[in-house]
């Protein structure tokens, strides 16, 4: 499928807010960025806050509904989890600017006050199919009962987040094949961190 003029502009655009925040960013520099008029860009958008709600919602929208997706399979709990690491792995690989805006936006480093409510649902959304996934492993057998769901959930989602990333890999200097970053997360979230 040819990626849309839409796509485009977001792209261009949530490179340069992830770069140079949202009151470093104009229209004129996306506009440049994409060797098209200010008019073309104003064809599309009305303005760059509405760039900005696009930016964020279509990749957030897009990470959740496949994690979702991942989390309703009928696979075991570990399976699930394999390939919710791998898709949060590729996704910040593949998308680093919306990864790294992301992060700015949670950690509240970012230059704009966001509206909350996206986040509120996306991680509502992501906490809901965790916790499913859970307390079916739970259930399953596959995971302990003697820990309360919801810091299980946290702990998994948590983990999503902070060791898929970017910045995290390059921080901790992890120079690791993309298979071999999920099989050594899983293996220490089944083992721990004690040897055995």
């Amino acid at each position: 499928m040819s990626e849309t003029t839409y796509d485009k502009i977001l792209d261009a655009a949530v490179a340069i807010f992830s770069e140079r925040g949202y009151n470093g960013t104009s229209m004129r520099e996306i506009a440049e960025a994409l060797n098209i008029t200010k008019a073309a860009l104003y064809y599309h958008f009305p303005g760059k806050a509405e760039i900005f709600s696009a930016c964020l919602s279509r990749s957030l929208d897009k990470m959740v509904a496949d994690l979702e997706e991942f989390a309703a399979a009928d696979l075991s709990f570990w399976d699930k989890l394999q390939r919710m690491i791998g898709e949060m792995y590729h996704f910040s690989s593949l998308h680093p600017h919306t990864f790294r805006l992301f992060k700015m936006i949670v950690s509240q480093s970012f230059d704009l006050e966001i509206s909350k409510k996206i986040l509120h649902n996306y991680f509502n959304r992501l906490q809901n199919a965790v916790r499913k996934m859970v307390q079916k492993g739970i259930q399953n057998g596959e995971l302990r009962s003697d820990i309360p769901v919801d810091l299980q959930t946290s702990a998994i989602t948590g983990m999503l987040h902070h060791t898929t990333g970017p910045k995290m890999k390059h921080l901790a200097s992890l120079r690791l094949q993309p298979e071999d970053h999920v099989k050594f997360l899983i293996q220490l979230i089944k083992g721990g961190f004690a040897p055995s």
